[in-house]
């Protein structure tokens, strides 16, 4: 089987395959949201304004259709080149789109190559999952970096509606909701609410950000999504969006009208992607994130989706709604010597035990390490 494969290294070329890039995503059966032409897009546009851009799209085709398809780019990182996923670090999942007509491996391998010849000094792709073609294509050319990680899931499909879908739950389960519910109706009126558009769908973006930020300072945790302000310029551009291929959507909960859990994520090919969410703190005692997650999953019904992705890490209140989970790895790979000492020694052997004397630490001790290692900026709107 051969293919032609070449490589896209300018935002304008990436632009002018539009068509043949969504025509693709139509055929591919991996879970790609962040690898869809629309979500890309938008990262095209934040490097336009920051003068950032180095991609490097690698494409399949054959007798002139692309078959293909893997987004990456090179980041310049203290003295060394990362090949990685294209819109890194916002995206939750590295994906290749592939025609389902052709094996992922023989498309891999044709792409396989070229990864070499990028000038990067090692390949990352973060957070691959086990079930999607980038992961049978690239599998026995890769290392596993780090530790194991999982993204639960809700299937919808087995049951006609949520309420067939809430009595399938364990009665244990069942009966510890109840007692949530009414722990928060004792103190009023609970309500939830979603939006497709709108100030609702810009609030809940605002405090989901807000959020997290104020979140990780509490636990001591950091993120480079959140070390500077383009994560927030990121996130505001799908406030106004008119794409039709992926709907941002929001999703409220209230008591007495004020917001106690908040989240909000993409609908993308029947399937939602649960991407931020954040509650607030004065009544957690009531768990309302876990409580949301139930009458999101209610509101999926309504709206007709197939799928919930809870995205990654498993934790367990996401897994009181999951039906299932499905394992994801970071992979990795040297192309010179300078590769080797930051991905095989590194990424594989030293940052996995850094990582987990830090998580074994107090959050007030690991709040002094992170205001020490990372100099975070302003963070506005």
């Amino acid at each position: 089987m051969t293919f032609d494969v070449k490589v896209y290294r300018s935002a304008d070329e990436i632009r002018a395959i539009k068509d043949q890039w969504q025509a693709l995503e139509e055929k591919s059966e991996g879970v790609a949201l962040f690898q869809s032409f629309e979500w890309c897009a938008h990262v095209l546009e934040l490097n336009r304004n920051s003068g950032n851009e180095e991609y490097y799209v690698i494409a399949a085709s054959q007798n002139e259709s692309l078959v293909g398809l893997l987004p990456l780019a090179i980041w310049h990182k203290k003295g060394r080149k990362i090949l990685t996923g294209l819109s890194e670090p916002y995206q939750q999942y590295t994906e290749m789109l592939a025609d389902p007509a052709h094996r992922a491996v023989d498309i891999f391998e044709a792409m396989h190559p070229l990864l070499a010849q990028s000038g990067a000094d090692y390949i990352h792709l973060g957070q691959v999952r086990h079930d999607g073609p980038l992961y049978a294509g690239c599998e026995e050319c890769l290392d596993h970096a780090m530790e194991e990680k999982a993204a639960p899931f809700v299937d919808l499909t087995p049951w006609n509606s949520y309420d067939e879908y809430y009595a399938a739950l364990k009665k244990a389960t069942r009966k510890r909701l109840r007692n949530a519910y009414n722990r928060f109706e004792r103190e009023g009126e609970l309500q939830h609410h979603y939006a497709l558009e709108g100030s609702m769908l810009e609030s809940v973006i605002d405090r989901c950000f807000d959020g997290r930020v104020e979140w990780q300072k509490r636990m001591g945790l950091t993120s480079r999504a959140f070390q500077d302000d383009s994560f927030r310029t990121f996130l505001n551009s799908f406030k106004n969006v008119t794409d039709e291929d992926i709907r941002p959507i929001a999703f409220c909960l209230t008591l007495d009208g004020e917001a106690v859990a908040d989240q909000w994520g993409f609908i993308y090919k029947d399937r939602y992607y649960a991407y931020m969410s954040t509650w607030n703190e004065a009544h957690s005692y009531s768990a309302p994130g876990r409580l949301q997650l139930g009458e999101i999953i209610k509101n999926c019904y309504e709206i007709g989706v197939k799928q919930v992705d809870f995205l990654i890490p498993s934790v367990p209140y996401k897994m009181v709604y999951a039906t299932g989970e499905v394992d994801a790895s970071d992979l990795i790979k040297p192309l010179n010597a300078k590769g080797y000492l930051y991905a095989t020694l590194w990424l594989k052997l030293i940052r996995p035990k850094l990582k987990a004397l830090m998580e074994a630490l107090p959050a007030e001790q690991r709040k002094k390490i992170v205001n020490m290692l990372f100099n975070r900026k302003s963070l506005a709107r």
